[in-house]
């Protein structure tokens, strides 16, 4: 800070002039503060309080810090017994600043809450971010939740895809997001393999797009796959498209919103309209199978997201 920088005073509830301790950011700005406070939630500042500190008229100890105003309030105001309410970020990168302050502090209970307020804030968004936040916080739910909607992500890992909160994450964290990414895109695709999963009710048996007997015509070559319990049977055209494309995209976007989204879906449904057989029930019949087919994704990326994060240390 420059010896002429002009010096203010931080708003409320910083500004209490009974403060025993006053701390003064790399803006020239000063925050009131009691050393009680601090030494509770912070060893390092506890220490800092024994520093050579400069002569005032109050005789006040004035601790310069390498923290801005704009990171130094929300960190301190985390710490205030009557800050009354939270802070909130503009953006990741500034939340993650926060974040770093509070590791460097040695703040405990405020990394916890940092990583809470953000993983309420900005998780819709910013799943990305909020998971590389998170692995820095420590927070394993709230990882597990952001990698989990980062799976909505289509193509993750590629040189484009750069994410705010992308400077707060070690090579590791990003390197298990990429292999969950990837795991879950393998364990998606998958269950469109084999159709066992089924359940075996007359309704399933009776589906046209293993029934109809006008698509089959002329089956040879065409897959045949099993359908829960009845053994494997040869599917219709339209389907089998339907299913391998729904394979393919699922491999690279693995998530629900891939097969409601699915432009392979509405294909099928408009190819099976040239059969006077599939034409009057295959929307209805399709989705209900998308319904079902929806539910067992899900259940195989939660045995992924078991299998990879449960087994991760976030420190």
């Amino acid at each position: 800070m420059s010896e002429t920088q002009e010096i203010s005073t931080a708003r409320a509830p910083f500004n209490n002039p009974d403060h025993d301790i006053l701390l003064r950011s790399t803006d020239g700005v000063d925050f009131h503060h009691f050393k009680l406070i601090l030494s509770l939630v912070s060893p390092m500042f506890n220490g800092m309080f024994t520093l050579p500190q400069s002569k005032s008229e109050l005789a006040v100890p004035v601790i310069p810090v390498t923290e801005p105003s704009t990171i130094l309030y929300p960190l301190l105001l985390l710490s205030y017994p009557s800050a009354g309410a939270d802070p909130i970020f503009n953006n990741i990168d500034d939340a993650s600043a926060v974040l770093e302050a509070a590791r460097k502090y040695q703040m405990d209970v405020i990394i916890y809450r940092i990583g809470d307020l953000i993983a309420a804030q900005f998780l819709p968004a910013h799943p990305l971010g909020v998971y590389a936040v998170s692995c820095l916080a420590g927070r394993e739910h709230h990882a597990r939740t952001a990698a989990s909607r980062s799976l909505e992500i289509k193509g993750l890992g590629r040189p484009s895809s750069e994410f705010a909160g992308m400077g707060a994450i070690g090579a590791f964290d990003y390197h298990r997001l990429l292999k969950y990414h990837y795991e879950c895109g393998v364990a998606a695709q998958a269950v469109g393999q084999s159709l066992e999963w089924l359940p075996s009710t007359p309704y399933i048996k009776r589906m046209q797009m293993w029934q109809c007997v006008t698509c089959r015509r002329g089956a040879f070559g065409r897959l045949a796959i099993q359908i829960a319990s009845f053994g494997k049977l040869t599917v219709t055209p339209w389907f089998e498209k339907y299913l391998l494309a729904s394979r393919r995209e699922l491999a690279k976007r693995p998530c629900e919103l891939t097969l409601w989204e699915s432009a392979s879906y509405d294909r099928a449904i408009v190819k099976a309209r040239d059969c006077l057989a599939c034409q009057f029930v295959a929307h209805h019949e399709l989705n209900t199978f998308r319904t079902l087919y929806i539910n067992e994704v899900k259940k195989a990326i939660a045995n992924v997201s078991s299998l990879i994060m449960i087994n991760s240390n976030l420190t």
